[in-house]
């Protein structure tokens, strides 16, 4: 459309000259010393524009060629960085299907060319770990960290389930301590710091991250309370193992009472209690608990009690399996 425009344009003006020639053709002369040039105005206004014309042409000509070798240099970066997305893509597709050796060469060749280095390294770091290759796995990862600065947490969230994956806990537990000073309030790295805790049995790690998985929503309040519950089990059962009674009590005062409630949280306190032969509040604990709940490990350890009125304890019993029979059926 602009050319049309341009030559709609182009054969005006020629129209316009013609009929001035013809009409009044003028003329213009010009002299320089003994040089004189003498012409009609037509014909020196269309070679004026050809001159003019000329000379934009050679000027441009002179621009192209000039930036001619960043236009090369542009056009080869272009092609490079097509290449590196291709090879990302043909990468990732590869690592998918399991062929790692494969995946973790096209992967490194083009990342210097690629715009977007970080994904390159951190898929050959997942390769180079299916390939139970540590060395190369660190080394990838560095390289993702040293060309995206800014793709810390990134960095360190995948370095840190792949140390889980390789089973290297100790390592994991210090990337995603790290990991959680750099961003207190990231989800995931919650969340994998608390099943760390809790695979590696540190249940008091696992209370003191409990408040910030509620707070972030990373857990519902049924699953929270549960793992509470797990937590204060795993602690009590450690104070008891090592014989730690003032521990013991201090870790079920500062329980939440919802928690104290829960069968096995009562279950293990309960366990302590008659190892240091406190029978007493050991079945008084019990009686509370079964006149609204049921328990069969409860009325176990209540028929291990040998303090106090047999024969009233043993009616007492009686009569949790009767009602217990009365509302279910059976007992």
């Amino acid at each position: 459309m602009r050319w049309l425009i341009i030559i709609g344009l182009a054969l005006a003006l020629g129209g316009i000259f013609v009929w001035l020639a013809d009409f009044e053709p003028g003329f213009v002369l010009v002299q320089y010393a003994q040089w004189t040039l003498e012409t009609s105005l037509i014909v020196f206004v269309v070679a004026m524009l050809l001159l003019l014309a000329l000379m934009y042409f050679t000027l441009r000509s002179f621009a192209v060629l000039k930036n001619t070798p960043n236009r090369i240099s542009h056009w080869q970066e272009n092609q490079r960085h097509k290449r590196a997305t291709k090879a990302l893509t043909k990468g990732l597709i590869t690592l998918e299907e399991g062929r790692w050796a494969e995946a973790e060469r096209l992967l490194v060749r083009h990342a210097g060319n690629s715009e977007t280095p970080l994904l390159h390294y951190l898929a050959a770091a997942r390769a180079a770990q299916k390939q139970q290759a540590p060395e190369r796995r660190d080394s990838y990862l560095k390289l993702a960290h040293e060309t995206t600065p800014s793709a810390d947490i990134a960095v360190g969230v995948v370095q840190a389930e792949l140390q889980l994956s390789a089973g290297q806990k100790e390592q994991a537990l210090a990337t995603l301590q790290h990991l959680r000073e750099v961003a207190p309030k990231h989800p995931y790295v919650l969340q994998l710091l608390q099943q760390l805790y809790q695979d590696t049995d540190q249940w008091q790690e696992v209370q003191s991250v409990l408040p910030d998985l509620r707070k972030r929503h990373v857990l519902d309040t049924s699953s929270a309370n549960a793992l509470s519950a797990e937590a204060t089990v795993g602690q009590l059962q450690n104070a008891l193992i090592r014989q730690e009674w003032q521990r013991m009590e201090q870790i079920w005062l500062q329980s939440p009472a919802k928690i104290r409630q829960s069968e096995q949280v009562l279950k293990t306190y309960i366990n302590g209690l008659l190892l240091q032969g406190e029978q007493q509040q050991a079945m008084e604990m019990i009686e509370e608990y079964l006149r609204k709940n049921w328990s069969d490990a409860l009325i176990y350890q209540y028929g291990k009690i040998l303090q106090g009125d047999l024969l009233k304890r043993l009616a007492t019993a009686e009569k949790w399996f009767k009602q217990r029979e009365e509302t279910h059926g059976y007992c």
